[in-house]
């Protein structure tokens, strides 16, 4: 398995921007995505405007897909207008597991 953790700080004012983004890109994920075995975010409970996003995926081939599906390729430039400064972006592998190379440029 191969699993992001992203953590990321919304610009103020674009809260609800941001969850209305997320909530259509977690519906599409989950409906259309068996390779995806989890796909959530949350909200800080401490720290207004920051966010953290949690990926699973079955493998590279998973996250390939889910990359280039047409909600994520629409969703990310929108939002990262809304985010301030750069997302800070983990990568964790199962034991076997290779990780994947990051395609998109900040």
């Amino acid at each position: 398995m191969i699993t992001f953790i992203v953590h990321m700080r919304v610009k103020p004012g674009n809260e609800n921007a941001f969850e209305a983004l997320m909530n259509c890109v977690v519906e599409r994920t989950r409906e259309r995505e068996p390779g995806v075995l989890y796909y959530h975010y949350a909200k800080s409970v401490d720290a207004p405007g920051v966010y953290v996003v949690v990926e699973v995926y079955r493998d590279a081939r998973a996250h390939a897909a889910h990359m280039e599906s047409e909600w994520v390729r629409r969703a990310l430039p929108e939002s990262l207008r809304l985010l301030d400064g750069k997302p800070d972006i983990r990568q964790y592998v199962s034991a076997g597991a290779a990780p994947v190379k990051w395609r998109i440029q900040w």
